[in-house]
């Protein structure tokens, strides 16, 4: 008896683990596109079945993804010129960091757009940011003098503070963070993941909230120069990740654009240039989907993988800067002069 129960057991944990989208392909069902004209967005961020997002020219606003419809505003009559490349929410507030000097972050309330935190300095570019939870959040930046640039809140973004320099990661002569899709930093709980390009292409790791940083490992990505590295990352678990992104010089070049984890980010399988499509700008996972299936966007078009991001197909000739899955069938896209919700099928 004891040996049934065990192969039980052993064919149960098979069945678990096994992936649910074999032999499945991925399809993308318009749903709605929302023209904008003259404006690029490259981030957003999920607020329940709604959407935030902030792009270029000072431009903000939300998708109600319920009926379908958009409502968009500026900053152009507080001076701000600047673009938006990272946005974050609590269930209570939304906010969006500006890129270049001066930084300003915003956080909307009933009264309009409040700035929380501003910082000067001829280096300042603010490239992506998250709330782990209603209290705590993340915001990363491009070095200065040095060292990356964290800041962090501990009561919902009322007040943000900057980490010391001895706190924060050192960052090599050229290496940077790319501010593509607002999808350079992720997190899975307390731990979170930097990806970095430039230069150099490593991972940062922290699994305390970003207290504490260290060097996980260096990316077999392209690398060596501005245009080159890990533009984007994501974590389905505390060990399944990608890390991907390219030459954005070079958008038809396979060769070092995608790197896959099982250990947490120790170490990375690089993607085969027979198995890539290019550079690509920002990738997610598809949810509830045991990290098997994820969906990635590029100046190549939209392209889907069924087998942790080993292989991939071409879902769409569109092109899109970011992503965000609203739920496992609902994707919306944003890009130049337009953001677009799909419905996501599989067969």
């Amino acid at each position: 008896m004891k040996y049934i129960l065990s192969f039980m057991a052993l064919w149960l944990v098979a069945c678990q683990s096994a992936n649910p989208y074999e032999d499945k392909t991925l399809a993308l069902v318009p749903l709605k596109t929302f023209p904008l004209e003259k404006i690029s967005v490259r981030a957003m961020v999920l607020l329940e079945k709604n959407v935030g997002f902030a792009g270029s020219d000072a431009t903000f606003g939300f998708v109600n993804t319920q009926n379908q419809t958009i409502a968009t505003s500026n900053l152009k009559n507080h001076g701000v010129i600047s673009d938006f490349r990272a946005v974050a929410a609590t269930p209570q507030n939304f906010f969006m960091l500006s890129i270049g000097n001066p930084a300003l972050l915003y956080k909307a309330t009933h009264k309009g757009m409040e700035v929380v935190y501003r910082e000067e300095d001829p280096a300042v570019f603010y490239d992506a940011m998250l709330f782990i939870d209603n209290q705590f959040g993340i915001a990363i930046g491009d070095p200065i003098e040095g060292r990356m640039s964290v800041l962090s809140t501990e009561n919902g973004g009322q007040q943000w503070v900057k980490q010391t320099w001895s706190q924060s990661p050192k960052l090599e002569e050229g290496e940077n963070i790319f501010a593509a899709s607002n999808s350079a930093l992720a997190h899975y709980g307390d731990k979170l993941w930097v990806a970095t390009g430039g230069n150099k292409s490593r991972v940062f790791y922290s699994e305390n909230r970003g207290y504490k940083w260290q060097e996980l490992a260096s990316l077999p990505l392209a690398q060596g120069s501005a245009s080159k590295g890990a533009f984007s990352i994501a974590f389905y678990d505390a060990k399944h990740g990608i890390a991907m992104g390219g030459d954005y010089e070079q958008p038809a070049d396979r060769n070092g654009t995608g790197a896959i984890t099982d250990d947490g980010g120790k170490t990375w399988q690089p993607l085969t240039a027979d198995s890539s499509f290019g550079y690509v700008s920002c990738v997610k996972y598809v949810p509830n989907s045991k990290g098997y299936a994820l969906v990635a966007c590029s100046p190549n078009g939209l392209y889907y993988s069924t087998d942790r991001g080993y292989h991939w197909q071409c879902l769409s000739a569109e092109v899109y800067h970011a992503l965000l899955f609203i739920d496992e069938q609902t994707l919306i896209a944003s890009g130049d002069e337009k953001i677009s919700i799909f419905r996501v099928v599989s067969r």
